[in-house]
C-alpha cells in the first residue's frame, strides 16, 4: 500500500512538473503565419468558437483573439483544474482534425528523450502549408509540430491546438488531415532534411536525401510582449514555472 501510494504521488508530481514545463515552453514561442504572429493578423470580425468543460462545468464561447483561450487554459491548469474540449471552430471539425485515436497516439509519443516518426500530417489543400505532428503536450491541449507556416523557413515548435484550429476562421487557412500519411523515419531525419533544404520534405523525398545524423536546431519564433506579460503574471505566483524558462522543444527529444 505504501509503495502504491508513493508511486501515485510520484506520478502526480511528474505530471505536474511536465505540465509546468509544457506551459513554460508554449509561452516562450508564438505561431507566426507569414511574417506576423497569428493573433495580430486575424481577419476583422472573426472568432474561434469553443465548447468545453472546466471541472465539469460546460461553457460555449466565441473568442475574438487566440490569446483569450490561452489565458483560460493557463489559469485553469495552473490551479489544477481539468479542462475538456468538445468542439473548436465548426461543429465536428475538431474531431475530424484531431480524432481520439490520433490524440491517444500523440499522447503515447509524449515520452522523454524520444525520437519517434511523426504521427500525423496536416496540410492546406489550397496552399503550401504543412504541419507534421510528433507528440502532445499539456494534457492534449498542445502538440509539437514541424511546419512551414512562417516566411523564415521550417519551424519546429510546440503549438496550441486552438491556434491550429483558429487558422480557418481567422485567416481562411483550412487545414485537413492526411489520412494516407505514414512516416517510417524518425523525426530527427525530418528535422535534418528541413534544415538542409529549407522545406518540410515529403516521405519520398526523405529517402533520397543524404543525411549525416547531425540535427541542427531550427530557428524558434519569439513570443510577443502580450504573451510574455500573460506568462509573467503566472510566474510571479508560481516560482516553479519561472525556473523552467529557457527549456526548448529539443530538450524533450533525443536526436543524435
Amino acid at each position: 500500500m505504501h509503495s502504491q501510494q508513493y508511486d501515485s504521488d510520484h506520478g502526480n508530481r511528474e505530471r505536474v512538473r511536465q505540465a509546468q514545463s509544457d506551459l513554460a515552453m508554449l509561452f516562450s514561442t508564438d505561431l507566426h503565419v507569414g511574417s506576423e504572429r497569428l493573433y495580430r493578423i486575424k481577419r476583422k470580425g472573426t472568432s474561434l468558437n469553443l465548447r468545453y468543460e472546466v471541472n465539469g462545468e460546460l461553457f460555449h464561447r466565441s473568442y475574438l483573439s487566440a490569446l483569450s483561450w490561452r489565458a483560460i487554459l493557463l489559469f485553469a491548469l495552473t490551479e489544477g483544474k481539468t479542462v475538456t474540449v468538445h468542439e473548436m471552430d465548426q461543429p465536428g471539425r475538431y474531431r475530424r482534425l484531431f480524432p481520439n485515436t490520433l490524440l491517444r497516439r500523440l499522447h503515447w509519443h509524449a515520452r522523454p528523450n524520444a525520437n519517434f516518426p511523426p504521427v500525423a500530417r496536416l496540410y492546406d489543400p489550397n496552399g503550401d502549408g504543412v504541419l507534421l505532428l510528433t507528440r502532445s503536450r499539456l494534457c492534449g491541449h498542445a502538440v509539437d509540430a514541424l511546419h512551414n507556416l512562417t516566411d523564415g523557413g521550417p519551424v519546429f515548435q510546440p503549438l496550441w491546438i486552438s491556434d491550429i484550429m483558429a487558422l480557418r476562421p481567422m485567416l481562411g487557412v483550412e487545414l485537413v488531415r492526411d489520412g494516407a500519411f505514414s512516416a517510417t523515419a524518425p523525426v530527427s531525419a525530418y528535422l535534418e532534411a528541413a534544415a538542409m533544404t529549407g522545406r518540410v520534405v515529403e516521405e519520398n523525398e526523405l529517402c533520397e536525401t543524404s543525411l549525416s545524423g547531425n540535427v541542427p536546431w531550427l530557428e524558434m519564433p519569439q513570443p510577443s510582449k502580450a504573451v510574455c506579460g500573460l506568462f509573467d503574471q503566472v510566474c510571479r505566483e508560481n516560482p516553479a514555472i519561472q525556473d523552467l524558462r529557457g527549456r526548448t522543444i529539443y530538450d524533450d527529444y533525443s536526436l543524435d
